[in-house]
């Protein structure tokens, strides 16, 4: 009797653990096909690393969600500053081309190294890549380089300071 009773105890551990064993298959695949359904949205700023003193270029961003490009992002915004000088930045409107990308006009006037955000907002996510440019023979300043962190915003929509008082 006691050998009927410790053969349908392992019997039952056995199936218990075997069911444990499947859901933990089943959560791990479902976390896995989790990363493969939410799209990203990636904000590729394209600009030279080098300009010469009063050259016009176009601030590009190539804006995609997932794997499509976003035709109607919420917004495309370049913020623009000297080095050293992000009380004083220039905000610049991106307007959408085609296939999502956007772009805003923008003449490096002074010999200086230029930082700047390419801010964007679609699908609910506030995207900012950051980009420096060198003008002419200007050298960047290690103790005046711009901290990313050092900027506020918030995720949903661009609530953060207004800077129209740059302008």
């Amino acid at each position: 009797m006691m050998k009927y009773k410790a053969l349908i105890f392992v019997s039952v551990l056995f199936i218990f653990l075997t069911a444990c064993s499947q859901n933990e298959e089943d959560t791990n695949t479902n976390v896995e096909n989790l990363d493969d359904v939410v799209p990203e949205l990636t904000v590729d700023f394209d600009i030279p690393e080098h300009v010469e003193k009063g050259e016009t270029i176009d601030l590009t961003a190539h804006v995609t969600y997932g794997d499509s490009p976003v035709e109607d992002a919420d917004e495309v915004l370049f913020e623009v500053w000297t080095q050293g000088n992000n009380d004083q930045s220039v905000e610049l409107e991106g307007k959408h081309q085609e296939n999502g990308t956007y772009t805003a006009t923008f003449t490096f006037e002074e010999e200086e190294v230029y930082e700047m955000y390419a801010h964007t907002t679609a699908e609910a996510i506030h995207s900012m890549p950051f980009k420096t440019v060198i003008v002419g023979n200007a050298t960047p300043s290690e103790e005046d380089k711009h901290n990313e962190m050092d900027h506020e915003h918030h995720q949903e929509g661009h609530e953060s300071e207004n800077h129209d008082d740059h302008e």
